[in-house]
């Protein structure tokens, strides 16, 4: 029932029952929120702060219906996150940036998790068509990786060999290009419990892995969430997995690929600029979110929360266990 209500107000995978089981693995609560009467729902994930009660995170949300709207939606689940022990909240809305969001004692967070600026590309129903349309380098790229004898597919299995390869060529990758990974058994956890997909790229398809891309699937949207890729392997074969990777998410049910997360206001001396590059490739629209928002439901105790949160992050990121201030 609860994803359907997910489904019904436009919630993403982060506000799946499903994200939030795979959280509670991994410190969070997750705290359910549904009042169908004013069309308002956000599954709240909580994490305890010994002796400054709780900081509450709500991703992709809150959901709002046509009969209330987002600003009242945010004042009700901040209300009921402090009832249940919150000293502070931040929220990330999947509203576009235009909408603008103004909710009571809510300020701008200096510490976002989810991307705020993306590409979305929309899945045609038929893959010819997809090739199509898309620009003529992501064009050439899918057809010239074929010419050379790659293969894409996704993985059937959530445990197997496709995945531990993955796993070796991501901390390849991770080394690399310096970011921050988790350990082996969270991704591992990831593919088995959510609504992932793992595509892989091969030569002749059983050669070494080339490149690989998990996603997630949950109603009209997937959302490319992680990737890896081999020094030298064929510069083509990017191209093909997510060719593949959007042939898989139509399958599952998406109208639309979320390419994940790009520079809102890309350089060529931003680090991501060859990401924002390749991603642009595949000609989506770009999309810009309002972005993350917090609010003190406990003045007096939410500075220390949020002091330890920044050091508890910090932590993990020089133990090389998180990527973000808040998403593990």
């Amino acid at each position: 029932m609860w994803n359907e209500e997910v489904k019904k107000l436009g919630g993403t995978v982060f506000q799946s029952w499903e994200w939030g089981e795979f959280r509670l693995r991994h410190g969070w609560k997750p705290l359910r929120i549904l009042d169908q009467e004013r069309g308002i729902a956000a599954q709240v994930l909580l994490r305890s702060l010994p002796g400054l009660g709780s900081f509450a995170y709500v991703p992709g949300g809150p959901l709002f219906g046509a009969s209330s709207g987002l600003e009242e939606a945010a004042e009700s689940i901040a209300a009921r996150a402090k009832k249940s022990g919150a000293s502070l909240i931040e929220v990330e809305p999947r509203v576009e940036e235009k909408q603008g969001f103004k909710a009571s004692g809510f300020v701008r967070s200096k510490s976002p998790v989810q991307p705020r600026c993306t590409f979305m590309v929309p899945l045609l129903k038929d893959p010819d068509e997809q090739l199509a349309a898309f620009p003529k380098d992501a064009r050439y790229s899918v057809r010239r990786a074929h010419r050379d004898g790659i293969e894409a597919y996704a993985s059937t299995t959530s445990v197997s060999q496709d995945l531990e390869e993955f796993l070796d060529l991501l901390e390849e990758t991770a080394g690399r290009q310096k970011f921050a990974l988790r350990s082996r058994e969270y991704y591992r956890q990831f593919v088995r419990d959510l609504p992932a997909t793992l595509v892989c790229a091969r030569p002749g398809g059983d050669g070494p892995l080339l490149v690989g891309a998990i996603i997630l699937v949950f109603g009209d949207e997937a959302h490319y969430l992680h990737g890896a890729s081999g020094r030298g392997e064929n510069p083509y074969a990017s191209y093909l997995v997510q060719f593949e990777a959007m042939r898989a998410a139509r399958r599952a049910g998406a109208k639309w690929y979320d390419m994940g997360g790009i520079p809102c206001a890309p350089h060529e001396e931003d680090p991501l600029w060859g990401v924002y590059k390749f991603k642009k490739k595949f000609g989506g629209e770009e999309r810009r979110f309002v972005g993350a928002y917090e609010k003190n439901l406990d003045p007096a105790r939410s500075r220390l929360a949020r002091a330890g949160l920044r050091g508890y992050y910090a932590l993990q990121k020089l133990r090389g266990k998180s990527a973000g201030p808040i998403s593990d």
